[in-house]
Formats: C-alpha cells, structure tokens, sequence
C-alpha cells in the first residue's frame, strides 16, 4: 500500500477562502506526503479554475508544481453526476461529459494512474436494481474506453445511502459493485472501497474487502459521526468509530497494492494557518501509522 491523500486535506479554510492546490501541495510535502489524489468533486464546486476556459493553465501549473516538488499522483477522483437522471436533458449531459473527460485528461497531464468514479441508480425503473446494474454496465464500459486512452483505469466507489432512506442507491454494498465487475470481465476497472461509506451502511467491513478481494483497485480512508450530517462526516480516521484494525487486516488480507488515501475534508478546514503545520504532520503520522497495523 502506498500512503497518498486527497487534495481536499486543506481546502476550504476557516475564513471561506480557498486553498490554491499548488500551496495545498506544497504543504502536504513539507508534512511527509509525497503522493496526491487530485479530486474534482471539489474542484467542480463555483469559481474553480476546473471550470473555466483556463483550466489548462491551471493543470498545467499544478503538473509543474508536481515536477518542482518530486512528487506522485496515483489514484484521483473523476468529476461525477447523476448519468441516469431522466430528467437531464441532452445539453446538460453533454456538459457533464465534457467536464468529466476534461477531468481525466487533468489526471493524465499529471501521471494519475487511476480515476475514482461513481455509480448511478435509475430511481425510475421498477426493477431497479437489474436495470441500473445493466445502464451501469453500459455506461462504465464506454467511459473505460476514452479511460485508457489516456493512460487511466478507473474504480467504481461504493455508495451510502441512509441520507435518503426509505430508498436506496446501486452500489451501496459490496456484493453489488463486486457483482458489476464480474460482469464488466476487464481487469482494467475495479472498485474504491470508502471506509466511511461502508460504516455508514452498518456493513462488516473486512468481509466486504474479503469479497472484493482482485477487484480492489482504490480506497477513501475517512472516519465519521454520523451517518445523514455532512458536517460530522469525512474526519480523520481515529476520531471516529471505525474499526481500523480490522480494515487494515482485510487489506492486507487480499494483498491490496492500491492507495490508502485520506479523504478527510472535514480535517484541515479546522485549523488556523498557524497550526496547520503540525495538523498535517500529525494526519501523516496516523497514515503511517494506519498502514503498519
């Protein structure tokens, strides 16, 4: 396993503003980091750089930064909407596949190996669970082909869906997703397992990985508080209610050779720049000590 984190580790800061990624990196260097998970699913939010005609610019600063400062990006987070929405229309969606190939072509200028993807429910469908498997499949296999033109595998994340209980989301559980890649038969795609998610859904989770077993290709590595309040979710693992050892024991269990990447939003946002140093220094040393479990 190699130790990385998301790029949402400092991001938002306590005044609203928000952290450049080139410092964020920076930063993340001087506290042990030497490997990134560049997310879009906050680099899509209004303002960004991700979305505007400069977005080349930008990435491009970023993979130059990344040179500067020696270091990787392996596994990223893809730009994600809701693919089986009925009610988008064709333009919407076309601007939505714009924004999730320009993603990918960011994690190829800067030598991502993986993109983190989600998977979608067709909340319309009777039978929704085959028909969203089945529009899933579709979708992926497709997605995967521009993918690997780029250089980039691609793993589907598992979902949480207490939020919005009495329904329920497609690939909330490991069964499903694992299902999915049998299905699919291309070893280039495979499945994130995102430790929060999998608490929140109540599900054991080293049975879960023991399932997944081949097809693990990523993880999210955060800890929470509740399973429907946003604000208590994505924390540092430790300050939460998982059960770690037992995580790190399936992982490596299946000989997992991925990312043990901290998705942990919630983190740097609390602190002051002026502890901000040591904040970070800290959440490598739990990562350290996570992975020696």
């Amino acid at each position: 396993m190699k130790l990385s984190t998301s790029s949402n580790l400092v991001f938002t800061r306590p005044d609203g503003r928000i952290m450049p990624l080139t410092e964020m990196m920076r930063m993340g260097k001087e506290a042990g980091f030497t490997r990134f998970d560049l997310n879009f699913y906050d680099w899509s939010l209004p303002h960004s750089p991700f979305l505007t005609e400069g977005w080349r610019q930008w990435i491009d600063q970023v993979a130059e930064e990344k040179e500067r400062l020696g270091v990787t990006f392996g596994q990223c987070h893809a730009y994600t909407y809701n693919f089986l929405d009925r009610a988008l229309t064709e333009e919407e969606k076309e601007r939505h596949e714009e924004l999730v190939m320009r993603s990918l072509t960011c994690c190829h200028l800067v030598e991502a190996t993986l993109c983190v993807t989600h998977p979608d429910t067709d909340f319309s469908a009777v039978c929704q669970t085959r028909i969203s498997r089945e529009k899933n499949r579709q979708y992926f296999a497709a997605l995967l082909e521009k993918a690997a033109g780029l250089g980039l595998e691609l793993a589907v994340e598992n979902m949480c869906d207490a939020a919005i209980s009495p329904r329920r989301k497609y690939g909330a559980s490991a069964e499903e997703l694992a299902e999915l890649m049998d299905l699919m038969g291309d070893d280039r795609i495979g499945v994130c397992w995102d430790f929060e998610h999998g608490e929140i859904m109540k599900q054991d989770q080293e049975q879960s990985i023991l399932l997944l077993g081949k097809h693990l290709k990523a993880t999210h590595v955060s800890d929470t508080h509740s399973a429907t309040d946003p604000d208590l979710m994505h924390v540092m693992p430790l300050f939460g209610k998982i059960d770690w050892k037992a995580c790190v024991r399936a992982l490596k269990k299946v000989n997992y050779q991925g990312d043990f990447s901290f998705e942990v939003s919630h983190y740097g946002e609390c602190f002051p720049d002026e502890l901000l140093k040591p904040a970070l220094k800290l959440a490598w040393e739990i990562g350290e000590y996570l992975m020696g479990l």
